[in-house]
């Protein structure tokens, strides 16, 4: 088993959550790193605190291994940098409004 480290930044929209028969739960997302795009899963305990943390345009720095269908899985993370929503409008629900479109 090699132990990898990987930084980028996500690019998924959303980061989902995958039910599982045993009950723990699993987050899938895109991580891209160097041009490249990785399929990534996380398990148990951190999936949740993942889940909130972590949103699109965050910068990751990831220690895992590839399974046998090159997905990367997490056995750990650290939050180099925040998106920032600096000179954006949002709504009344926290959500960022799209752009106006010209008519």
């Amino acid at each position: 088993m090699h132990i990898i480290m990987i930084d980028g930044h996500v690019v998924s929209d959303e980061i989902k959550v995958l039910k599982t028969t045993n009950g723990i739960p699993l987050c899938r997302f895109t991580l891209s790193s160097s041009s490249d795009h990785l399929n990534c899963l996380i398990t148990g305990k951190q999936a949740y605190a993942f889940l909130y943390e972590v949103e699109k345009g965050t910068k990751l720095s990831l220690t895992g291994r590839f399974n046998n269908r090159n997905q990367f899985i997490i056995l750990s993370y650290s939050i180099l940098k925040k998106p920032s929503y600096l000179g954006q409008i949002f709504n009344y629900k926290g959500h960022p409004l799209p752009l106006a479109k010209n008519k």
